[in-house]
This record gives C-alpha cells, structure tokens and sequence, in this order.
C-alpha cells in the first residue's frame, strides 16, 4: 500500500502543476494563433525547433497543445483508478472502463503530438533516421498497454464471478 500511496502523492503533484500550466499554454497558444508578429523564443517541440511561426508552425504547436491537454485528461482518470484501488475497489466495471479511457487518451495524445511532427519535418525537409527514445512510441506503447490492462481486468473479474458462483 505504501507504493500505492506514493504513486497518488506523485500522480496529484503531477496533476496539481499541470492545472496551474493549462490557463498558461492557452494564454500563449492564443496568442501565438492570433498574431501574426515574429515571436522571438525558440520553441522546442518533441525535439523540432520552431522558429518561424506560420500557419503550418501554429498548426503543429495547436496539435501538441492538444496533445498535452489529452495526457492532462487521462491523469485525471489515473487519479480516479488509484482512488478506487485505495479503497479496495479492483475487479470492478469502473477499474476497467478507467484502464480503457486512459489507453485510449494516450493513444490520441500520442497521434495528436506525433503525427503533425511527422508532416512539420516532410515540410521542412528535416527527415531523419534517428535511433532513441519517441514520445509517440511511449505514448501509444503505454495507452496499448492500458487497454490489454482493462481486458485483463475483465477476464478477471468474469473468472471472479464465476468462482463466487460455484462456491
């Protein structure tokens, strides 16, 4: 139970800072949508740096925008989730339908961030082969595994009831 609570204390902490960066980004996000005048801070986006903001730029930028907005989102399912597995509440619909959705938010976060960075370096010409960490692999990797999750919970939790049925 101690690792559970940790993983909370973490997981809010993480939550908490990103609240307070949301009115932020979309302060700056509008803005940059909006004008039209050169902005004068390198941005550094999944490792592709932007520094001429035209409508293919703020297009990308709006895309990880959403994209951060997504993972945002599923945190706040994986409070939910924990908070169920704090009051023993594991072999439940509730569990799995959370293991799903967060699956399916890092999936389209994954998509939301990638894919425009992806057609951003085609414009540009900066296509390369690089060996390394992706944030698109990691995000999709771990939104596949949160929804094989949610199908192990099912089986589960049908095996579960099927035994409290025979006994």
């Amino acid at each position: 139970m101690k690792k559970l609570n940790l993983l909370k204390a973490f997981i809010d902490f993480v939550w908490i800072m990103a609240l307070i960066t949301i009115p932020i980004l979309i302060f700056f996000i509008g803005y940059l949508l909006i004008s039209n005048e050169p902005f004068d801070i390198p941005i550094k986006m999944n490792g592709v740096k932007i520094t001429v903001l035209n409508l293919t730029t703020k297009l990308v930028l709006l895309f990880a925008s959403l994209s951060y907005l997504t993972i945002v989102y599923s945190l706040y399912f994986t409070k939910k989730l924990l908070k169920l597995f704090q009051l023993k509440i594991i072999f439940d619909d509730k569990v799995i339908h959370h293991f799903n959705k967060i699956g399916v938010l890092f999936i389209v976060s994954g998509f939301l961030a990638g894919v425009p960075v992806f057609i951003y370096k085609i414009i540009i010409r900066e296509i390369s082969i690089e060996i390394g960490s992706n944030p698109f692999l990691y995000l999709v990797s771990l939104g596949l595994f949160s929804m094989v999750l949610s199908e192990v919970f099912k089986i589960a939790k049908t095996m579960k009831e099927e035994n409290e049925l025979t006994l």
